[in-house]
């Protein structure tokens, strides 16, 4: 069984952390996502957003306020928090992502961007009129309209179903999630194979579609900072 906490010295260098202080930091639980894209929730209210000073504290917050992820209510401490999560907590919404220096970090969410927004990363036929979608967070949904394809996103309601699909095509606004490039946001120009061409600040990109995460069409549809 893993542990649930890490050397900090040795925890992701994506995590938003002073290094030589404490020894040991939490670990994140499994969410299905790689922990370098994930936090634990005592981390965020602690070192990000400076809720509380101990774990302790964390606790009893955790006890006795509605704190959620994606909308759904958290209690342990070591609850897993990855990127495009939105955590609610104190009646304010922050929407994780990754910013140019490859730092995970917390946007606060406009009551009009009350949604999660997801990448395809596969999908599976169940039966004739079954498919379901696997996400890179490590959430699945079922549809019966099979119009996705791998690397588009979909936003995701409260109620849990689609609410817009954003196909990796032309014109799709994406944000950098890896590469040399990562946290940027542009447009793509054109796509050749699994290449994209993307126009950023008036200059031109080029990545992997696995490094680019559709967060809408011409510009983003969430706040990216």
């Amino acid at each position: 069984m893993a542990s649930s906490h890490l050397k900090r010295i040795v925890a992701p260098k994506t995590w938003p952390i002073v290094r030589k202080t404490t020894t040991m930091i939490s670990r994140p639980k499994p969410n299905g996502q790689r922990m370098e894209l994930t936090l634990p929730v005592v981390l965020v209210m602690r070192e990000m957003l400076g809720l509380v000073t101990t774990a302790a504290q964390a606790r009893k917050i955790l006890r006795t306020q509605a704190v959620t992820v994606n909308g759904k209510r958290v209690y342990d401490t070591d609850s897993a928090v990855g990127f495009m999560d939105v955590l609610a907590v104190g009646g304010k919404g922050y929407r994780v992502l990754i910013n140019t220096n490859n730092v995970l970090t917390l946007v606060p969410v406009p009551q009009s961007e009350d949604f999660i927004i997801q990448k395809i990363s596969g999908k599976t036929t169940l039966g004739k009129d079954k498919t379901q979608l696997h996400f890179t967070s490590g959430r699945n949904l079922l549809v019966s309209k099979d119009e996705y394809k791998v690397n588009d996103s979909v936003t995701l309601g409260k109620d849990g179903k689609i609410a817009a699909h954003y196909p990796l095509n032309v014109g799709a606004s994406i944000l950098f999630t890896g590469g040399s490039h990562i946290g940027k946001v542009g447009v793509v120009e054109s796509i050749v194979g699994n290449v994209i061409i993307v126009k950023s600040d008036e200059e031109l990109f080029e990545t992997a579609k696995r490094h680019a995460y559709v967060v809408g069409r011409g510009k983003p549809v969430i706040t990216l900072s």
